[in-house]
């Protein structure tokens, strides 16, 4: 092969390589197709937890779909009414300042369909801080603790602390990478000066070392919700940056 036929396969290949990319960049920037349908309503109740001097209305709902993102707001009976949406599957998020954000996934809108979603906000816990953990304390320390319950020491000598404590036998534990998670309540036992977070119910078996932290989060806010897309609990009201240090324990 001489170098005229050379040069002339590379300018070929160079050619087609270009088309190839320039084909993949126009096809994966195609717009979505009009929906078939755009009447649907998504519409609902929202409620503010343990707040009942506190007006509903003015709760912000956007109901984010694969055609357009939508707002609503609730009136003063909690009620909205989000119209005009096109078909496909949406995304609702419900939010209020001084309350936890929460979503709600996998709303399927088919027609000109009408679907009611409710949902309820908790208080966030801004401005709290966690005091310091001092130790873990489990059956092997103190014999009025079972075996499947833990107490923790902290530097507070009265009131409540808001706190949730993750757990995993990694020691990369945090809100986002648990196997376990329960609130944490607030002891003060006779005989002790300072309060204790006392977690009970620990699903480990005897033997095996777990890791955990300690967030601030609303205890009122039991289950949370799930997150279909990363597989995990999720809590509105956690306050992501207030959080112990990581500590362990053996199971007894």
């Amino acid at each position: 092969m001489n170098l005229n036929s050379i040069l002339l396969l590379f300018r070929n290949r160079a050619i087609l390589l270009t088309g190839i990319v320039l084909w993949t960049l126009t096809s994966s920037c195609e717009e979505l197709p009009e929906p078939l349908f755009t009447n649907s309503v998504i519409h609902g109740n929202i409620d503010l937890y343990d707040s009942y001097d506190e007006a509903l209305e003015n709760i912000s709902i956007t109901a984010q779909g694969p055609y357009e993102k939508k707002k609503g707001l609730t009136d003063s009976n909690g009620d909205y009414q989000i119209t005009g949406l096109g078909n496909g599957t949406y995304e609702l998020e419900f939010s209020k300042e001084g309350y936890g954000t929460k979503y709600q996934y996998g709303i399927q809108l088919f027609g000109n369909d009408t679907v009611r979603v409710r949902d309820e906000l908790y208080k966030r816990m801004t401005g709290l801080k966690l005091p310091t953990l001092y130790e873990i304390h489990t059956q092997d320390t103190y014999s009025w603790l079972s075996e499947k319950k833990i107490v923790i020491t902290t530097s507070r000598s009265q009131g409540e602390i808001p706190a949730r404590v993750f757990m995993s036998e990694d020691d990369g534990v945090s809100y986002n990478n648990f196997q376990w998670t329960s609130n944490a309540r607030t002891l003060k036992r006779n005989g002790f000066d300072k309060l204790m977070l006392i977690v009970d119910n620990l699903p480990f078996d005897s033997g095996k070392k777990v890791y955990l932290r300690v967030y601030i989060c609303n205890p009122d806010e039991h289950w949370g919700y799930f997150n279909k897309y990363t597989g995990m609990l999720t809590f509105s009201t956690l306050e992501k940056d207030e959080h112990s240090s990581l500590m362990s324990f053996t199971m007894p």
